[in-house]
């Protein structure tokens, strides 16, 4: 009962107190780099309900590489549409990250993708070929959960890989 007590006592001491402004952002800027890196673990282990709850239900996707009407993707439902759509088409596809660095709210890293299209894409016709892309990824983080991605990534060196482009 006892150590209850001091328990309780210390959290609402550093309630009170709390932490400084430095110290704290430094703490969430190292909890948002560990939910990025568990969403992709969660992705790439086939745990889609894992994966569309660390998302916010306003999620919005942005990705000036994409065609019209998949530039910004608003909604948790239309992204994990458009993921399951790629996945069915890229099928054990990989996604590495590397060089993640976080500020604030924001998460900002590069993942590299490869895998092979066997299904279409869009009304692109499977290629059976191989890729490598290169993305630039940021993201915002709002209540632990991911709201908002930018992606940049170069989508002509893609669909040359694929055989769509010369």
């Amino acid at each position: 009962m006892r150590k209850i007590q001091i328990i309780l006592s210390m959290a609402v001491l550093v309630a009170l107190v709390g932490c400084s402004n430095e110290a704290c952002v430094e703490n969430l800027e190292q909890q948002n780099m560990a939910i990025v890196r568990k969403t992709h673990a969660d992705l790439a282990n086939g745990d889609m309900e894992a994966f569309k709850a660390a998302l916010a239900p306003n999620y919005v996707r942005h990705c000036q590489a994409m065609p019209p009407g998949f530039q910004e993707l608003q909604g948790t439902e239309k992204f994990i549409s458009f993921l399951e759509e790629f996945i069915s088409a890229v099928p054990g596809y990989r996604d590495s990250l590397s060089e993640m660095i976080a500020q604030g709210d924001k998460v900002a890293y590069i993942s590299t993708m490869t895998g092979t299209q066997t299904g279409p894409l869009g009304e692109l016709p499977a290629s059976g070929r191989t890729f490598t892309v290169v993305n630039i990824i940021i993201q915002r983080l709002e209540d632990g959960t991911i709201a908002e991605t930018w992606v940049s990534w170069d989508n002509m060196a893609m669909l040359s890989q694929l055989g769509f482009m010369p």
